[in-house]
């Protein structure tokens, strides 16, 4: 049945402290929930890609959460690489799968440590400015 007992599969939190440590200017992360219905696994890596590519590699059909490492420069200068979750929930996935995604992604940002999770309803909208928009709404509480 649909448990509320998620767990973080073997070896993601290794990948993930390597991908924080990296501050790429534009990679991701693509994490899934396994067979299993219960364990977050990785589904895969893309150490230097633009959200507009990842668009080409991602179902329109399937829900995903996406870490997203993204090179920001602010107006005065100064660069950040923020750690973003974008929690893609399309429109078109069966009700069963959005439920099982939707429940488990408070588990996903407490299990990374990130205080907010931006929702993408269309693969479209998955864009550098988007990821822009993303980060200014963090700093911006």
């Amino acid at each position: 049945g649909m448990s509320a007992a998620f767990k973080i599969g073997d070896g993601v939190a290794e990948k993930y402290k390597l991908f924080r440590r990296a501050n790429a200017a534009s990679a991701a992360i693509v994490l899934k929930v396994d067979k299993d219905e219960e364990t977050v696994v990785l589904d895969d890596e893309y150490p230097d890609m633009t959200p507009e590519d990842l668009q080409d590699e991602l179902s329109d059909s399937a829900p995903r959460w996406i870490l997203w490492s993204v090179k920001i420069e602010r107006d005065d200068g100064r660069v950040q690489f923020p750690l973003l979750l974008v929690f893609f929930s399309p429109e078109s996935c069966n009700q069963r799968q959005k439920m099982l995604y939707s429940s488990c992604t408070p588990f996903i940002a407490q299990s990374f440590d990130i205080s907010k999770v931006h929702e993408l309803k269309d693969l479209d909208d998955l864009t550098f400015d988007k990821l822009k928009q993303f980060h200014a709404a963090n700093v911006t509480r």
